[in-house]
């Protein structure tokens, strides 16, 4: 934009000088048509500054304007040479002009073009006109030195156009790089799981991210001392890249951790390459490693992470020696019920008979033992968020109020919120915010009807039902087992699902009867 608002104004300027020269010598011929063709020439520069300059500039056709302004010049400025009787008219001294602002402004091509036609124009023009042929050869001469010095501005500065394009990519690719292992860093690699992610939604292929994390490498680094330790990275990420096929992407995340991620890997095929990074890295340096997948565990990219840490927090939790990741989850799980209880004042320990009671009745409705697991942590947990709820509501021996009990209506969204942060849990948050949904849409948080309720929540509803109900409250006597279940069925298809209350009165009153003909979908 620069470029064109100076050739406007030394347009100018060169018009200037012009009708300088025009009026000193106003008796010679010519002098009202080289006058208008001046004004044009002013006219022109004015319509030119006039134009979207961003858009000229911008757009496609810049070359071919630029060029066509510099032709339309050496026109101009040749019929007024042609037109001036003067002897060796000092008009078509003007034809360097175009040839200083190729050189200082076009590209090496399109400079070469205009200094072409600025040459070729004058000889042509000097040959039909008659000019005398010393001056003639002597000002060609000039231009075509000029035209030289041009050229090699223009060569020269795109040089240095090409020198800076490529130090800056070579800075955009370091402040990308870890530089002590050449990995991607953070920034780096994120950006890459970004770009993979966006064209895998749009191709429907799969991708398989991997965390890594090296065994006892503090150990290392305080034994051998921190040069040691840098060498073992250095030797991670080389055997992780005579291991992986060149589209795969490797960064060093910070400390021993590294990532792996590997485009069009899905989870079928993704336990033979973990097993073969494991393999690799074993014999030098042992490593834990956990995965996810798109788009089976997640679609963005902190959904992934968060997955392939659960999975490495559990393939570490499994090595001899460390205890069984389910037992530790159920065991602070329990102790986080466990104080919740305390605070209501139970005499007997609510969360842990709601989980008995949920795990009977998925086991009647032929759950798999995976998903009885995580029904029976949800189950512990379902009350947790009544951490938040004061102990003048918990505890109070009265009915509630109708803003005392929205208090109270509160705690699954507190709960699910608490649980939500916890790595690894991200499956039952839905099943305790809704465990106070009912069937008829009467419930709470959501008002949630049907099938809309997870099947987990509605086995919590009637577990939670059941245990609250055959147990002793501050305001009443506990009711037996069997006006419990009446109860339940009483108002089963309304508050609570059929299928649930069948399986769980079945398991009451026959405990050892065939599994419930009513299985509950999942």
């Amino acid at each position: 934009m620069a470029t064109l608002t100076t050739g406007c104004w030394m347009s100018f300027a060169v018009s200037a000088a012009g009708m300088v020269y025009l009026a000193q010598t106003w008796h010679v011929g010519h002098r009202p048509a080289l006058t208008a063709l001046n004004a044009f020439v002013v006219a022109f520069g004015i319509v030119v500054l006039l134009l979207p300059m961003e858009r000229v500039v911008a757009g496609r056709w810049r070359e071919s304007f630029f060029l066509g302004w510099t032709l339309s010049i050496v026109v101009v400025v040749l019929v007024a040479g042609s037109l001036d009787p003067t002897v060796r008219s000092p008009l078509t001294l003007p034809l360097l002009m175009p040839l200083l602002f190729a050189g200082m402004s076009y590209p090496r091509s399109s400079a070469l073009v205009a200094c072409a036609a600025v040459l070729v124009s004058y000889a042509g023009w000097s040959l039909i006109d008659g000019q005398e042929f010393a001056y003639t050869a002597f000002f060609l001469l000039c231009l075509a030195w000029t035209a030289a010095m041009c050229l090699w501005q223009a060569s020269n500065r795109e040089r240095q156009r090409d020198e800076l394009e490529r130090q800056r990519a070579e800075l955009e690719r370091v402040s990308r790089v870890d530089p002590l292992t050449g990995a991607l860093n953070r920034r780096g690699f994120e950006e890459r799981l970004s770009s993979e992610l966006a064209d895998a939604a749009r191709s429907g292929r799969p991708i398989t991210l991997a965390v890594i994390d090296l065994d006892d490498f503090k150990i290392v680094n305080d034994r051998d001392g921190h040069a040691a330790g840098d060498a073992l990275l250095c030797e991670t990420v080389t055997l992780l890249t005579a291991t992986l096929r060149p589209m795969d992407a490797i960064g060093r995340l910070g400390g021993d951790e590294f990532t792996v991620l590997l485009p069009g890997v899905g989870r079928g095929d993704s336990g033979v390459v973990v097993g073969r990074l494991l393999a690799a890295l074993a014999g030098t340096v042992p490593a834990s490693l956990g995965q996810s997948c798109f788009p089976v565990d997640g679609i963005d990219a902190s959904e992934l992470f968060r997955r392939a840490d659960a999975s490495l927090y559990a393939a570490k939790g499994s090595r001899p020696g460390r205890p069984d990741p389910a037992v530790l989850e159920l065991s602070w799980a329990a102790a986080l019920a466990d104080a919740v209880d305390r605070r209501m004042g139970a005499e007997h320990a609510h969360s842990r008979g709601v989980a008995d009671h949920a795990v009977a009745i998925a086991d009647r409705l032929e759950w798999r033992d995976a998903e009885k697991g995580r029904l029976r942590l949800a189950a512990i947990l379902h009350d947790i968020g009544k951490v938040g709820v004061p102990d003048r509501i918990l505890r109070k021996p009265g009915p509630l109020t109708t803003e005392e009990y929205e208090e109270i209506k509160r705690h699954t969204v507190v709960g699910a919120e608490i649980i939500s942060r916890i790595v690894g849990l991200d499956a039952i948050v839905p099943w305790v915010r809704h465990a106070h949904e009912h069937v008829d849409g009467s419930g709470y948080p959501d008002g949630l009807v049907g099938e809309a309720i997870p099947p987990a929540s509605r086995i919590l509803l009637v577990a939670d039902a059941f245990d609250a109900m055959t147990s002793d409250r501050a305001y009443r006597r506990a009711r037996s087992s069997e006006d419990a279940i009446e109860e339940l069925e009483r108002n089963a298809g309304t508050q609570f699902d059929g299928a649930c209350v069948a399986a769980l009165a079945a398991v009451m009153r026959a405990p050892f009867s065939e599994p419930c003909p009513l299985p509950l979908e999942r």
